[in-house]
C-alpha cells in the first residue's frame, strides 16, 4: 500500500516551468500561483494570456516583453535561476492564492517580497537537507542499538503508562470495564510495579487483563529483546517514511475517522462535487487516493490497483481503469483492490481549489473507517506514517471513540497538529455541551491541537457545505445547480464554518509549508532523540549499577575461590600423605614378614612323616609344598594386613573429606576387602616353581651325623663349627682333600703304622684293615640312609631361598601389595577430590562469569555513554531548527 502511494506522486513532470516578468515578482515557497488552464472563464483582451499547464504567471503585464522562464525542481524544491526577481520597475498586477486582483505594488515592495521569498525558500531547503541528514543519523543510531540489542539485550524499563490510560480510557469507559469484570483486580496487579514510561516513540505497550498479575515484569531478557528489536525495526521504517515525506514535494492529506463519521462526505465537500459514494452504512472499504486529473493528461478516471501489485502510472499492467461512476461498486471490492487512484478535474480557480492550487500537488486520501476490520485498521495505522497531514473526522453524535483515541495517540508521535473535523454538528441539540466534551477529550490526546483549536478544530456539517446551506442544493444535485457539481461562480455560496475550515486547511498546507511538511519530521526526531537519550542513560545507569553489584559479588567470590583452592591443596596433600604412609606401611610389613618367614622356614621340623624310601617321591613333594605354603602364607598374611591398613586409611580419607565438604557431600561407597589381591596376576606372582632330584637327599651335616651316631656335641657352637668344617671338606672334593690334607693324612698313617708294629701281624694286616674299611663304608651309608629326610628338608629350603633371592620375591610382592593399597585408596581420594573440585569449579565459574560479564558490561557502558553523547548533540541540533520562522 505504501509503495502505491509513493509511486502515484511521481506521475507528473519533475520540472515545472514558471513564467516570470522582467520587472518584478512576488513569490514564496508556498505562494507561487499556477494558472488554471481549464478555467471556465474565457480570457478577455484585457486579461493576460492564459499560460500552458506547465508554466505559472508570477508577475507581469499584458504589454510586457517575452516572459522570463525559470524551472522549478520539484524533487529538490529549488529554482534553477539565481533569483526570482527579474523585470523593470513598472507596476503590475498579481493574482494570489486567494484569487482576485491585488493592488499594484511598487517596484521596491516587489523586490523586497521576492527577496523574502528567496530567503524563505533557501531556509526551507536548508532545513529539509538538515532534517534529511538528521534522519540518516537517527537511522544509524537505531541500527547500532539493534546490533547492541542482539549482542546484549537492552535493559528496557517495562512500564504501564497511566497517561496513555488517561488518553485511551475516559472515566465512563473505565467504569464500564469495572462493571463488566466479575472479579476485581488483585492488589498485586494494581500496585506500582510499573513506573511511568519515559518514552514516547520507543514505548512498548503491554496490554494485559487486570487479573493477569505481574506478567510483564516476569518476561526474560530474550523475550523482551524480541519486542525491542521489533520496535526498533518499526522506528527504522518510520524514519524511511519520514525521509520520503520531506523529500516529496507533494503533500498527502489523510482523511480518516470512525465508521459513519462522514469522511467521504467531507472529501466531497472539499472537492465541491460528489465523487466518492456516500451512504448511511459504511461504504468505503478501499483506500481512495484523489489526485488532480492534470497528472493523468486531464482525463477523469479510476485506477484500481490489485492486491499485491505496486502502482505505476505508466505501467497499465499494475492497475485496471474504470470510470468515476464505477466508484459506487469499487469501494466495496476490498478483497480485490488495495488502492483506488481517483483522478478528478477541479475547474475552480487555484484560489478556491485544494487539489489544483497552483503551488504544490496535494493528494487527498479517503481511508476506510476505523474498526471496519482489523486488517484495514492495521493498514490505516501503517499508512499514517506516510502522511503529511491527518484530518480526523469525528461524528458529533459519538464523540471520540476508543479506536479514535488510539489512532490519534499513535499519530501524535510525529504530528503535533491534527485537523479535527467534528462532522454532523448540525444535528446536535446541545452544541455547547458537545463542543466542551469533545475539547475535554482532545486535550490529553493532542495538546498542541487543543492549544490551537481555533485553527485545527472545526465543528461543521459536510452535507450543508455541499448544499450551500440549502437542504436541497441546486436542481441538478450540485451545489450550484450545475450538472457536474463544479461551480461556474468563483464565489459559490458555502457554509461559513466549512469555509473557515477549508481556509485553515489551505493555509496550513500551502502557506505554512514548513510546519505542515517539515515540522512532523522534526517533532518525531526530537521525540526519538529524547527517547534514545533516555534509553541510553537508563542503560548507562543500569550497567554502572550492575558493574558495582558484580564488583561487590566478585569481592565476595574471589576470597571464597582462593580459600577453596588453598583448602583443596591442603586436603590433597593430607590425603596423599595418608595414602603414601599406608602404602609404605604395607610395604615394610610385607617385606619384613616374608623375609622372616623365608629365613625361619628351615629351622623347625616341617612335620612331614617319612614312610620309607618306597614313598620317597611323595615325601619330597609334601616337603616342598610345606615349605612353599609357609612362604605363601606369609604373603597372604601381608595382604591381610594391607587390607586392614587400607580400610583404616579409607575411613581416614573420608573423615578428612567430611571436615571440608560436609557429612552428605561424599558418595556412599562400600569397601570390599576381599576384592583386593583377587586377580590372576596376584596369584601368579605368589606361586613358587621348583623341582627336586635325588641329590637333594644328600646333605652331610655334623650335627645330624652325631645325632644319627648317638654322639652328643659339647655345645651348639662347637657343633656348628665342626659341621661347618665337615661341610667344607665335603664340598672341597677328593682331589682337594688329597692336596690339602695329604701330608697330614700321610703322617697319621705313618703314626698308625708305627703303633701297629707293636700289634700282631694278623691284626694289623687282616683284621684292622678290613674293620676300618667296613666301618668307613658302612657308616656313611648308614648316615645317609638315616639323614635323608632331614637332608632333603635342609637342601630344599636352601634351594628355595636361593631361587627367591634370584627373583627378589619379597620385594616384588611387597611392592605389589603396596601398589594395591595405593590404588584402592585413590578411589575415596578421588571422591574427595571431586567434591573439592566441584566447589572450586563452582566458585571459579562464578568468578569467570562475573569477570566476563564485567568486560561485556564495560563494553556496553562505553557504547551507551557514547550513544547518549551523540544523541544529545544531534537532538540539540534538531531542536535548534527554526521551522516556524520560515513561513
Amino acid at each position: 500500500m505504501s509503495d502505491n502511494l509513493g509511486d502515484s506522486k511521481r506521475t507528473g513532470s519533475s520540472k515545472k516551468s514558471f513564467t516570470q516578468d522582467k520587472n518584478d515578482e512576488s513569490a514564496t515557497d508556498s505562494g507561487i500561483s499556477r494558472s488554471n488552464p481549464s478555467s471556465s472563464q474565457p480570457p478577455s483582451q484585457s486579461d493576460p494570456p492564459s499560460p500552458s499547464d506547465d508554466v505559472t504567471l508570477v508577475g507581469g503585464s499584458v504589454g510586457s516583453d517575452t516572459p522570463k522562464v525559470v524551472h522549478y525542481q520539484q524533487q529538490q524544491s529549488t529554482f534553477d535561476e539565481s533569483t526570482l526577481v527579474n523585470g523593470d520597475t513598472s507596476s503590475q498586477t498579481y493574482r494570489g492564492i486567494h484569487g482576485g486582483i491585488t493592488t499594484a505594488f511598487s517596484s521596491h515592495d516587489s523586490r523586497q517580497a521576492a527577496a523574502q521569498a528567496r530567503v524563505s525558500q533557501l531556509q526551507y531547503n536548508h532545513n529539509r537537507v538538515a532534517l534529511d541528514r538528521s534522519i540518516n543519523n537517527a537511522s544509524q543510531f537505531v541500527h547500532e542499538l539493534r546490533l547492541e540489542n542482539k549482542a546484549r539485550p537492552v535493559h528496557y524499563p517495562v512500564a504501564e503508562d497511566p497517561e496513555l490510560d488517561a488518553k485511551l480510557n475516559s472515566r465512563d469507559s473505565r467504569i464500564a470495564i469495572m462493571r463488566q469484570k466479575s472479579v476485581s483486580p488483585s492488589p498485586s496487579s494494581e500496585s506500582s510495579n510499573f513506573s511511568n514510561s519515559p518514552f514516547q516513540i520507543l514505548k512498548i505497550n503491554f496490554r494485559l487483563d487486570p487479573g493477569s498479575g505481574d506478567v510483564v515484569n516476569n518476561l526474560d531478557k530474550t523475550a523482551l529483546s524480541t519486542f525491542i528489536d521489533e520496535k526498533l525495526s518499526q522506528v527504522l521504517r518510520h524514519l524511511s517514511s519520514l525521509k520520503d515525506r520531506i523529500d516529496d514535494t507533494s503533500s498527502k492529506v489523510l482523511v480518516t475517522g470512525d465508521l459513519n463519521s462522514g469522511k467521504s462526505a467531507f472529501c466531497n465537500a472539499l472537492l465541491r462535487r460528489t465523487v466518492l459514494p456516500e451512504d448511511q452504512e459504511p461504504c468505503t472499504s478501499v483506500f481512495c487516493e484523489i489526485i488532480d486529473s492534470h497528472e493523468n493528461d486531464g482525463v477523469e478516471e479510476v485506477h484500481a490497483v490489485l492486491i499485491g501489485s505496486k502502482y505505476r502510472h505508466d505501467d497499465h499492467r499494475t492497475y485496471k481503469t474504470f470510470q468515476l461512476s464505477d466508484l459506487d461498486e469499487l469501494v466495496y471490492e476490498a478483497k480485490t483492490y488495495s488502492l483506488l487512484v481517483v483522478y478528478v478535474k477541479d475547474n475552480r480557480p487555484p484560489a478556491q481549489s485544494l487539489l489544483r492550487n497552483g503551488v504544490i500537488d496535494i493528494r487527498l486520501i479517503d481511508a476506510p473507517g476505523l474498526n471496519l476490520d482489523s486488517y484495514h485498521t492495521t493498514q490505516l495505522y501503517s499508512r499514517q506514517e506516510e502522511i503529511d497531514l491527518v484530518v480526523f473526522v469525528v461524528n458529533a453524535e459519538n464523540h471520540f471513540t476508543l479506536s479514535g483515541r488510539e489512532f490519534i495517540s499513535s499519530a501524535a508521535s510525529d504530528k503535533n497538529l491534527i485537523f479535527i473535523v467534528v462532522n454532523k454538528f448540525d444535528g446536535i441539540k446541545h452544541k455547547d455541551r458537545c463542543r466542551t466534551r469533545i475539547m475535554q477529550q482532545l486535550q490529553p490526546l493532542s495538546p498542541e491541537t487543543y492549544k490551537n483549536a481555533d485553527e485545527f478544530v472545526h465543528f461543521v456539517s459536510s452535507r450543508n457545505a455541499m448544499n450551500g446551506n440549502s437542504p436541497d442544493g441546486g436542481p441538478d444535485g450540485g451545489p450550484d445547480g450545475g450538472p457536474d457539481g463544479n461551480s461556474d461562480n468563483p464565489h459559490p455560496l458555502g457554509h461559513p464554518d466549512f469555509d473557515r475550515l477549508e481556509a485553515a486547511l489551505r493555509g496550513f498546507i500551502l502557506e505554512k509549508r514548513s510546519v505542515s511538511k517539515l515540522l512532523p519530521a522534526k517533532t518525531y526526531l526530537c521525540k526519538l532523540y529524547s527517547d534514545l537519550a533516555a534509553l541510553a542513560e537508563i542503560n548507562e545507569r543500569f550497567y554502572k549499577e550492575d558493574r558495582a553489584a558484580m564488583q561487590s559479588e566478585l569481592d565476595e567470590v574471589s576470597p571464597r575461590y582462593e580459600s577453596a583452592v588453598q583448602a583443596s591443596v591442603r586436603v590433597n596433600e593430607s590425603i596423599m600423605k595418608l595414602i603414601e604412609e599406608s602404602a609404605q606401611l604395607a610395604y615394610d610389613y610385607s617385606r619384613n614378614h616374608i623375609r622372616a618367614v623365608i629365613n625361619g622356614v628351615g629351622q623347625a621340623p616341617l612335620g612331614v612323616p617319612f614312610k620309607g624310601y618306597s614313598d620317597i617321591s611323595d615325601f619330597a613333594r609334601l616337603t616342598q609344598e610345606r615349605v612353599i605354603n609357609r612362604i605363601l602364607d606369609s604373603v597372604s598374611e601381608s595382604e591381610d594386613y594391607a587390607r586392614q591398613a587400607t580400610a583404616s586409611s579409607i575411613e581416614g580419607i573420608r573423615h578428612v573429606g567430611r571436615e571440608y565438604l560436609g557429612e552428605e557431600s561424599l558418595p556412599a561407597t562400600k569397601f570390599v576387602p576381599e576384592a583386593m589381591y583377587s586377580r590372576k596376576r596376584d596369584l601368579f606372582q605368589r606361586q613358587i616353581d621348583t623341582t627336586f632330584s635325588f641329590g637333594d637327599f644328600i646333605d652331610p651335616n655334623l650335627e645330624s651325623f652325631c645325632e644319627v651316631c648317638g654322639i652328643t656335641l659339647p655345645s651348639a657352637s662347637t657343633n656348628a663349627m665342626v659341621g661347618a668344617v665337615f661341610s667344607k671338606l665335603w664340598k672341597t672334593g677328593l682331589s682337594g682333600l688329597v692336596v690339602i690334607y695329604g701330608p697330614q693324612l700321610l703322617s697319621a698313617v705313618t703314626g698308625i703304622q708305627s703303633v701297629a708294629s707293636f700289634l700282631p701281624d694278623a691284626v694289623t694286616t687282616r683284621v684292622l684293615p678290613v674293620t676300618l674299611l667296613g666301618v668307613s663304608v658302612a657308616l656313611p651309608i648308614y648316615y645317609f640312609y638315616k639323614d635323608a629326610p632331614r637332608a632333603y628338608q635342609r637342601k630344599v629350603v636352601r634351594k628355595i631361598k636361593r631361587e627367591l633371592e634370584n627373583e627378589d620375591y619379597q620385594n616384588v610382592n611387597s611392592l605389589r601389595i603396596a601398589k594395591e593399597v595405593r590404588k584402592v585408596l585413590n578411589y575415596p581420594a578421588n571422591d574427595v577430590s571431586i567434591g573439592m573440585n566441584s566447589i572450586i569449579e563452582s566458585q571459579s565459574s562464578k568468578r569467570a562469569k562475573l569477570i566476563g560479564d564485567m568486560k561485556k558490561g564495560e563494553s556496553a557502558l562505553r557504547f551507551y555513554k557514547d550513544l547518549a553523547e551523540r544523541v544529545k548533540a544531534q537532538g540539540g541540533l534538531v531542536d535548534s531548527y527554526d521551522l516556524i520562522g520560515v513561513d
